[in-house]
């Protein structure tokens, strides 16, 4: 699907269902070996300081036979503490941010970022974050990041990130419904349930959130915004270069709004 976007080659790398193993909900249903989702790499490269990828992943549920987890990333910290900048291209995602402050077990803050197509999410440093597919389709993400070394082994170490995104089943599970509206107690298939981690000594309870149009940032929700466009005014993307002259603004707090 990147020709759609792009006609040069990227670097493409890939996960099978078994590499997703270590971190899914239900890993012991895991009976076929599928790939899970597909990153098209350096699609376009400014200064080589900046690259923009594609991520695609499928819409099927992946855990047999209920299907229960919604079909993810496998999620990763990024040690030099990068921030990082998406765009639903197509399909619908949730983001899951998590941070902690000295323990990895235990995550002081966690939030689920809510985008349509042409809607953006920011990875502000120091968290860690995964993408879920959560519609019917394949869901196709844009993303432009600085040079980065990615921490893959303090999730997987505690087999995932601090929720699970599930397809509620069961009468009185907390959970959000069609459209993102909260449900008490009620039994919709079609919810969405988010089930804390164990292996974590302690996680907050998420609040769930959508970013601000950030033009400081060069940043507008909306399809006729794309991100990819920012490449013609690369001074717009030095944040992702030179954080640390940005972090006043590179707070949850400025950056999104609670929903």
């Amino acid at each position: 699907m990147f020709g759609k976007y792009f006609t040069n080659k990227p670097d493409i790398s890939q996960r099978t269902v078994l590499d997703m193993k270590p971190v899914l909900y239900q890993p012991n249903e895991v009976k076929t070996d599928d790939i899970f989702y597909t990153v098209y790499r350096n699609l376009e490269v400014i200064g080589g300081k900046l690259r923009y990828d594609i991520t695609e992943i499928p819409p099927q549920k992946m855990v047999p036979p209920a299907g229960r987890e919604f079909p993810k990333t496998f999620g990763h910290y990024h040690k030099a503490r990068n921030p990082e900048l998406y765009e639903v291209l197509d399909g619908r995602a949730y983001f899951l941010l998590q941070k902690y402050a000295g323990d990895p077990a235990e995550i002081e803050e966690a939030y689920i970022v809510e985008a349509g197509a042409g809607e953006k999410a920011i990875i502000p440093p120091g968290f860690g974050h995964l993408s879920i597919n959560i519609g019917s389709e394949k869901l196709v993400l844009g993303n432009w990041i600085g040079l980065v070394e990615y921490d893959y082994e303090t999730i997987k170490k505690f087999h995932g990130g601090c929720y699970y995104v599930l397809l509620a089943r069961r009468l009185g599970l907390r959970s959000f419904g069609e459209g993102g509206n909260f449900n008490e107690g009620e039994d919709k298939r079609d919810s969405i349930e988010f089930e804390k981690n164990s292996n974590y000594k302690s996680v907050p309870e998420l609040k769930k959130l959508k970013l601000r149009d950030l033009p400081e940032l060069g940043i507008k929700n909306g399809a006729a915004h794309p991100i990819l466009d920012l490449k013609n005014s690369p001074e717009k993307l030095d944040w992702l270069v030179n954080s640390e002259k940005y972090m006043d603004l590179l707070t949850i707090k400025k950056l999104y709004k609670e929903i």
